[in-house]
């Protein structure tokens, strides 16, 4: 693994948390990818690539085939199997997908497709969840869903 000297122990530091809910590449047993901040599966892959480790590595790359593995056909992904399929999921795992290198992946470009489908008139996107209640502010988009949107949108080749 070839990652900064100065980064190695911030390294060391996420992996030893990657079986802290019961499953391997934090996550739960019933494949909960985003459960456990700030050490889900998502947030773990992310901050191990910013500290510098390749892609290429293994466990990016098993990471990356837990991610897909929550792909589904209309181009979803579905984070939590109980839960629902929030558009700013999908975006997440997008994301983190595109930083892995699959941003011409096949069920990418059918994530891509859906989410300039779902697309808010005024150009970005929102989580549709209804945490922080249902009136006229929540009609617009969401500034986190639609920056992560436009940063995986920038890896493709297609749009």
């Amino acid at each position: 693994m070839a990652v900064d000297k100065q980064y190695a122990a911030d390294v060391a530091s996420i992996l030893a948390h990657k079986n802290d809910h019961g499953a391997d590449l934090w996550t739960t047993p019933d494949k909960r990818l985003i459960k456990g901040s700030p050490f889900s599966t998502l947030e773990s892959v992310m901050y191990l690539l910013e500290l510098g480790m390749d892609p290429s590595e293994q466990i990016l790359k098993d990471a990356a085939a837990l991610i897909f593995s929550t792909w589904q056909e209309d181009g979803r992904f579905k984070l939590s199997p109980q839960g629902s399929m929030y558009p700013c999921q999908t975006i997440n795992a997008m994301n983190v997908l595109c930083h892995l290198g699959y941003a011409s992946d096949v069920r990418l470009q059918k994530t891509f497709t859906y989410l300039l489908k779902i697309q808010h008139l005024d150009g970005g996107w929102r989580c549709n969840k209804f945490s922080y209640g249902r009136g006229p502010e929540t009609a617009y988009s969401n500034p986190f869903p639609t920056l992560m949107a436009l940063n995986a949108f920038r890896f493709s080749e297609v749009f």
